[in-house]
């Protein structure tokens, strides 16, 4: 083993193991940082080596940061409150429907943004749902573990819903249209047969009648908002 590749292993355990640990509540892109830093004044890491890496995660990474600038904004006008309620009356009491439901807003917001914009997203929307229906902790469960899976599987149908698509398409020249030619069939199919086998394993576990709501979402968000202005 080379002494440049004993320094980049040994920075890297150290990096992560602080960012773990974060003592004092340290935020994690410090020791980050710092990391970095020690690579590139070792000379690991060239300035062409940079700016490689910057042409071929720029997109992807001004990608994910708008994501999260769209969930703040969407936070604050109340959306999570208003899907959250759509959720809950389209669901019409059915702890199966709401499960299908579930299914398809992940599905559909991890097309439209990607899947870290959709678990952004949508694990507000539905910690506000299952908690307004008051489920108990191992009711919640199935929801949110099938939501996320789902929401993650669904970057596969077409190349801009997940930032690794981004800079792997952008490493082996593949443009998206290709990409999503040749995986939107067949990701599709796989994502229902998830989503159906997924049903099978948690069905047991999921309310069959879902509790009343112990408050009305939607009224309780516009009554904060017009006590805020």
């Amino acid at each position: 083993m080379s002494l440049e590749i004993a320094i980049t292993i040994f920075v890297f355990i150290c990096t992560m193991f602080v960012i773990f640990w974060r003592p004092g509540g340290m935020n994690e892109a410090w020791p980050a940082s710092i990391g970095a830093g020690i690579i590139l004044l070792t000379g690991i890491v060239s300035q062409n080596d940079i700016v490689d890496i910057i042409h071929k995660i720029g997109g992807a990474s001004i990608t994910i940061m708008a994501t999260i600038v769209m969930a703040v904004i969407l936070e604050s006008f109340g959306f999570f409150h208003w899907a959250a309620a759509r959720l809950t009356k389209l669901a019409k009491g059915s702890g199966y429907r709401l499960y299908w439901y579930i299914q398809l807003l992940c599905f559909l917001m991890t097309l439209l943004f990607n899947n870290d914009g959709s678990i952004l997203i949508t694990t507000p929307i539905l910690i506000l749902l299952l908690k307004n229906i008051r489920l108990k902790p191992h009711e919640q469960i199935p929801y949110l573990l099938c939501g996320a899976l789902i929401a993650t599987a669904s970057s596969a149908p077409i190349g801009v819903s997940n930032i690794v698509n981004l800079i792997a398409l952008n490493i082996v020249h593949m443009t998206l249209y290709m990409h999503t030619a040749m995986m939107f069939v067949p990701a599709t199919i796989g994502l229902m047969f998830m989503s159906l086998l997924m049903f099978v394993v948690v069905k047991k576990k999921l309310p069959k009648t879902l509790p009343a709501s112990s408050y009305d979402i939607q009224r309780k968000c516009s009554s904060q908002n017009r006590s805020i202005h």
